[in-house]
């Protein structure tokens, strides 16, 4: 069990050390003079829209995801510790058990908002900020 999580997490490691903020920063360098139909069929529908009496606008597209990272030497007492299987079941295999104390791990949050600037229906700038925000 511990082995396949070991696993998982290194592929992952490998596979996003691959995304980076430069080649997101290049995307959304070439999204530049699309249009909003462009942006929507690219990313889907925004998060949220802020429409200008002049016409222009600015969309956002918003990604969120907070997930907790077991800490390994929690115990659900103080005299026996569990096995790798045991440990990590109420997290994987959606176990009730409950561990003894308040401390269960690290809860690790990433996020990207990134916002199109649009003047007559055509992109003409972009921003973003956040820890997610990568490109493959």
């Amino acid at each position: 069990m511990l082995k396949q999580l070991i696993t998982t997490l290194i592929l992952s490691t490998i596979l996003t050390a691959c995304a980076t903020s430069y080649k997101y920063t290049q995307k959304l360098n070439q999204d530049v003079g699309k249009t909003f139909s462009d942006i929507t069929q690219e990313y889907g529908n925004p998060s949220s829209i802020k429409r200008y009496a002049n016409g222009d606008m600015i969309i956002s597209y918003v990604y969120l995801n907070t997930s907790l990272l077991p800490d390994p030497d929690y115990g659900y007492d103080a005299t026996s510790y569990m096995t790798e299987d045991e440990e990590f079941a109420p997290f994987t295999f959606g176990g009730d058990e409950i561990p003894i104390g308040s401390y269960m791990g690290e809860i690790v949050t990433n996020y990207c908002n990134t916002k199109f600037y649009l003047k007559n229906n055509i992109v003409t700038s972009w921003s973003y900020k956040g820890n997610s925000c990568v490109s493959l």
